[in-house]
Formats: C-alpha cells, structure tokens, sequence
C-alpha cells in the first residue's frame, strides 16, 4: 500500500468517504498535525507507523488486533490492553518495532480479562472528561497530548513546553473521578528523542515468534539493601 492511500485510510473515517468528505477529514488532519509541536511530516509518519502496527497485528492475529491498544508519537509506540497470555505481550512488541522509524516501544500490555461494553463506555467518557480538561486550560497546548485509557487508567503520551505544563496535564487526569491510574509519557521538548536502533531490540526474539517459541521471562532481580 503506498503512502498516499494510508495517508487516506487514516483520515477516511474523520469526515466519511465521499470526496467531500475525504477533502475535509484530510484538510482538518492536516491543520491538526501542523499546529502540534511534533510537526506535520512526524504527525503523518506517527500515523502511518499506526496504521502498519495494527496492519501487521490483524494479519498476524486477529486476536492480537482485538485485544491490543496503541498510541504513537515521535516514533515512539505505546502498547496497552489486556491479553490471555505473556507470551501475546511478547509478540506485540515483536510486531511493533517492525515498522521503520521506531524509536522506543514501551509495553503497557497486562495479563487478565478482555475489556467488556462497560468497560469500553466508561473509559470513553473518561477520555471526553480528560480532553475538555485539557482544551479549556490556557496553560495546555492539548493538541499536543494523546490519551488513551483502559479499564480506567489513563495512558498520556505528547510532548510537552516544560515540565510545569506536563505536570499540569496530569494533575487534571488525576483530578478526575473513576480515574484507577494514570501512566505518564509524555516527554518534554527539551528532553532528546531516544534514536532509531539500528538493530532494533526485539528483532532477536523474531525467530521465536515465527515457532511460536517463546523466551522464559526471568525472575525479578532482588532489590540490595
């Protein structure tokens, strides 16, 4: 698929799929992403590297695609959701540093039972609750933050001016009732972007996952006194 036609399927559902439509989801996306600190070329890149991850994810698995969450920002991918298995994290982060570009994957996934309506109902409207907390602050470049939550814990990702405007966005998700957690991060514009590896880290458990082999996860090492 080329560039130009995921670019389409990224903004196709903002405004239906009628050339009117289209034309507005894409001018209204295009506006967005320009005014945020990330730019419009990493905007469009984060999307796209969205878009190959939850690709990948359905054709490997459609249980995969179901069940895991992502958000990306600067070439750094945030994993979230509930899976049966830790073997199910392990292939996520598999599949997620396979797009090029990526900087950091950061596996939020947990072990336990998949979302249900309700659960899905009210982390969306915590979502609404936390974006119109964030918009009507003047202090807050909400544009500049994305949210995600499952099972009510809040997960931000964004780049913020310093750390007194990060700090602010999340005393507002934690201000929020219902909210369980909230998990931070967001990364503040002077802080550097972790490079692309040039070997990416989990190309070494490819093989594994191909045989559907999976490494033992070692034990917690014992914290010195």
């Amino acid at each position: 698929m080329s560039r130009g036609a995921l670019w389409l399927v990224v903004v196709c559902g903002l405004g239906g799929c009628s050339p009117i439509g289209t034309a507005v989801g894409v001018a209204a996306t295009t506006i967005n992403l320009a005014t945020q600190e990330r730019g419009l070329v990493t905007g469009v890149d984060d999307n796209m590297t969205w878009v190959g991850i939850n690709q990948r994810l359905l054709e490997r698995d459609q249980y995969l695609f179901q069940k895991v969450s992502l958000q990306v920002h600067e070439g750094r991918v945030l994993l979230t959701g509930f899976v049966q298995k830790p073997e199910h994290r392990v292939e996520a982060t598999v599949i997620a540093w396979q797009s090029s570009g990526v900087r950091e994957v950061m596996n939020e996934i947990k072990i336990g039972r998949g979302l249900d309506a309700g659960d899905y109902t009210e982390d969306a409207w915590l979502i609404q609750r936390l974006r119109l907390k964030l918009m009507t602050d003047s202090q807050v470049r909400a544009n500049n933050f994305s949210i995600d939550c499952i099972r009510s814990t809040i997960y931000l990702m964004g780049v913020a001016q310093d750390e007194t405007e990060r700090q602010r966005v999340i005393d507002h998700a934690r201000d929020i009732a219902y909210v369980h957690a909230v998990v931070d991060r967001v990364r503040v514009v002077s802080d550097p972007l972790p490079p692309v590896p040039a070997v990416k880290p989990a190309e070494a458990n490819a093989v594994l996952i191909a045989k559907k082999e999976y490494p033992t996860p070692r034990p917690p090492l014992r914290a010195e006194r």
